[in-house]
This record gives C-alpha cells, structure tokens and sequence, in this order.
C-alpha cells in the first residue's frame, strides 16, 4: 500500500472512530439493566419487566451499568470491565483489570473511566479507556486505593479512594489534589456550584472546593457515610450507616432535616420533582418530601437494600438483596413489576426509554 494510500486509510479510522463516539443511543428501546450476584448483567423490558437478554460474567456483577454509543457498559468481579450491545448484549470489547469492580463506569468524551472497588492487594487502579475499542488511555494508581465510582466534571476526575478523596486530570490522569479524611471513602463524589461533595467512613459528609481540595464545611453523622450525596435546590441529601437520611445545606452544611429509618442507609439518594427516593437496609424504598423529609409513601421488599433508586417520570427502580429488581409506582408506592434474578442486587439499575433519554441514580442524577 502506498504512503498517500495508507494516511487516507489512517484518516478514514479515525474519522470513523470520532463518529462511533459521538453515536447516539438507539430510540424505540424500553429497558432497564442491572446486574446480580448471580454473575449476570440483565437487560429487562422497563414497562413490563419482561425478561430481553443477560450477559453472564464469571463473578458477581455488582458493578452499576453506564449506557453509551449503543452499549451497555459494566464491570465486574472477574476483574474484567465489559461494553455490551445495548440491543442484544453480544460482548463489543472487554478490558482485563487485577481486581474485582464493584464501582461503577463514567463516561464522557469518548472516555470510559472505572476502577476497582477493592484493597485486597492494598494497590487499586483507576483505567481511562477509550469507549469504542477498550484501549486504555491512561491508569491512575494510590496505595490502598478503594475506587468509589468517578465523577466527571469540567475536565476533573474526583474519586474516592482508601482515605482520600482524589482530583485528576481527566486527560491525562495526573494527580491535581488529594484531601485526606479519617477512614475509607467509598461514598462517590457529587459536583455542583463549585464544590465536592463525598461522605467518609469516618462519620462525616464534606463539601471542599472543586480546584482545591479546601475543606469548606463537614458534617458528623453518628455512622459510617458509604452512601453517595446527591445535590438539589441547594440541599445535600445523604445517607449514613446510623439510619437516618440527612439533608443538609449545601452552602453551609447546616442541617435542614433527618429522617430515620430501621436500618443503616447504604443506598444513594435520587431527587425528582421536590421527591427524594431512597433505600434502606431496613427492606424499604421511601419516598419523602424533599423540602420537609415527611414521608410520602414506603414500599417494601423482603431484603437488605444495597441498591440505589433511579427515577424516570412515573417509576422508581431498585434492586434488593432478595434478589428482585422492582418497579415502583412514583405516585403510589405500588409495585408495578417485579423480577427475580438468581442473587442480592447490590448493583443499581440504568434505564433508556424509547426516546432515547437515560435515567441513573443519586449523585445529583448523574450515577451512583
């Protein structure tokens, strides 16, 4: 082949590329996907709960899926991260990591970015990959490093790791800042108005500045905070390991409200429409007023709730340890669908509606 004839072939790829990762997602898809320990990924009809497809992986999935470019992106605890075909879950490309991912993937700007959610060899890792092939891009690692799963704001990573809370070039993968807390930090980052908002296993929620890392105000609970914040109408809304749901002002931290429930808060806050919708170790979804934390309605399963809500307009998924991802009437309460898998949920579901429009859970309804 000659030189001209193999630069146009060069620039045809990456032209083609380039196109790929600006691909919309398919319209006329009604689904929501979730993942069990059962070591699958299900794709399930989002109105009728009806089974689609399942993609099985050779550990648990409790890893949140992310939708991108006509895939369903995922990880996974035979350490492996995994893009999928959002229609049929034929597998697109797969990425081998040295430990097992519970967090959940980010994408933005052609990039994938996940890591792992353990500290079994005391070193973690966070991949950038590219969202069509898989290639990586680049590897951020931290001794102890437990991933939370990544935030992605104006060029920033922010992720939690083994007691740090970490600023990245998004780009690069270079280190802009740390701040150090008391314990693990496991809760995942939300962004908003300027500042970073992640709990602590050390009892306390923190809101630094998003360039700098300084410490703007933090707030003790009386337990373990792995529960990611969200952020609305000027509110932080948090859970803590000592059952209560907190919202707190986001400029101050002042505490507007609690709500306690019967059990510890891992699940991560979602807000839609002045509702805040959480789950709770207590076998319950709430749904509370979001200005005033009076209950609106609770919801039932039969087990632990690890898994985090996400809202769409007239429905609320989530998962339980029962091993049923449910559909939950917004307005209600009511159970619209149910559907068991063959292990705990502790992964939250990702949903795409016929018009193409994505809903995740918590972090000011980004992802978990």
């Amino acid at each position: 082949m000659k030189k001209n004839s193999i630069y146009f072939f060069c620039i045809l790829l990456l032209t083609a590329a380039c196109s790929k990762k600006n691909e919309p997602l398919p319209k006329g898809i009604d689904a929501v996907f979730v993942g069990s320990s059962d070591n699958k990924l299900y794709a399930l009809n989002a109105k009728t709960g009806a089974f689609m497809w399942d993609f099985v992986t050779k550990g648990a999935v409790h890893s949140s899926p992310t939708l991108a470019i006509g895939m369903v992106i995922v990880g996974s605890s035979d350490e492996k991260v995994y893009a999928l075909d959002i229609k049929t879950g034929a597998k697109v490309w797969e990425f081998p990591m040295e430990m097992g991912i519970s967090s959940a993937p980010f994408v933005v700007d052609g990039t994938v970015y996940v890591g792992m959610g353990t500290t079994t060899k005391f070193t973690s890792k966070l991949y950038a990959l590219d969202v069509v092939t898989g290639a990586k891009k680049w590897e951020f690692t931290a001794d102890g490093l437990s991933v939370s799963s990544p935030t992605i704001v104006n060029g920033k990573v922010y992720i939690g790791g083994f007691t740090n809370l970490y600023a990245l070039d998004a780009k690069k993968g270079t280190k802009l800042w740390e701040f150090a807390t008391g314990s693990g930090v496991d809760s995942s980052p939300a962004v908003a108005d300027g500042y970073v908002y992640v709990g602590s296993n050390d009892y306390n929620v923190y809101a630094l500045e998003t360039e700098t890392g300084t410490k703007k105000w933090q707030f003790s609970t009386g337990g373990e905070v792995s529960s990611s914040p969200t952020v609305a109408d000027g509110s932080v809304f948090i859970g803590s390991f000592d059952r209560k749901l907190y919202a707190l002002d986001s400029k101050t931290g002042a505490k507007k409200w609690e709500f306690k429930t019967d059990g510890p808060v891992f699940s991560s806050p979602t807000v839609s429409n002045g509702i805040v919708y959480t789950g709770s170790n207590d076998l319950k979804l709430y749904a509370l007023n979001a200005k005033t934390g009076v209950k609106k309605w609770e919801s039932w399963t039969t087990n632990n709730i690890r898994s985090s809500p996400t809202v769409t307009d007239s429905v609320a998924y989530i998962g339980s340890l029962d091993g049923k991802l449910y559909a939950i009437d917004l307005q209600t309460g009511n159970k619209k669908w149910s559907f068991q898998t063959g292990g705990g949920i502790y992964s939250s579901p990702a949903v795409l509606n016929s018009a193409a429009k994505t809903y995740y859970p918590g972090v000011s309804g980004i992802q978990q």
